[in-house]
């Protein structure tokens, strides 16, 4: 298909789309006891754990401030819409406006780390129904919200003539490695669409 949002093969060898790699990649995520996506901002270092709140944050992964009273979260969203909101402990004035200055110029970074981080937990799902996709986040949380693509906008050509996908409709997966939505019915999954969620799943 010739309309591509993204491609993921800018620069380097693809390697195949399989039940191995996916295992791999998700054991070598889990392995990782936390994510830090800010340095040394505010005294700390921010990120998440591998159990985390359904409900994208940063917090101290500092090691003398990941409990007690040194302990702080940072609450970057509420059901899709993007804020920062102090949610544990303490900063004073100067220290959060400093890391609220960080986070806004970072925005992009830790919205495509989290987002990877969801589809890695099985934290969002996606259900094709006519022209129309469906993604849910955190579907088993009271944190959920929806968003929606119609892929007969989105791809318009792909909806023309015999053959199309009025008559075979797309198959919606995610790309678990890079953190995409995969769209279409080509045999090898690298040439299908690929959709970041980025785009629109987190909205001001």
């Amino acid at each position: 298909m010739n309309s591509r949002l993204l491609r993921k093969d800018r620069g380097k060898k693809m390697l195949p789309n399989n039940n191995d790699l996916i295992r791999r990649v998700a054991n070598r995520f889990q392995k990782t006891a936390m994510a830090v996506v800010l340095r040394d901002v505010a005294h700390h270092n921010w990120g998440w754990f591998s159990n985390e709140d359904q409900r994208m944050h940063i917090q101290t992964v500092d090691s003398d401030a990941r409990n007690g009273p040194s302990r702080i979260k940072v609450w970057l969203e509420t059901k899709g819409q993007r804020g920062f909101n102090l949610g544990e402990g303490t900063l004073p004035g100067a220290d959060i406006r400093k890391l609220k200055s960080k986070v806004d110029a970072e925005r992009g970074t830790i919205e495509a780390k989290w987002i990877h981080f969801m589809i890695q937990n099985d934290w969002i799902s996606a259900v094709l129904k006519g022209s129309t996709i469906t993604v849910t986040a955190y579907p088993k949380s009271h944190n959920k919200f929806h968003r929606e693509i119609d892929l007969r906008l989105r791809y318009p050509g792909a909806y023309k003539g015999p053959g199309s996908w009025d008559d075979l409709p797309p198959q919606v997966t995610f790309d678990r490695e890079n953190g995409l939505l995969v769209v279409g019915r080509e045999k090898n999954v690298d040439d299908r669409s690929h959709i970041d969620l980025g785009e629109f799943l987190f909205v001001n």
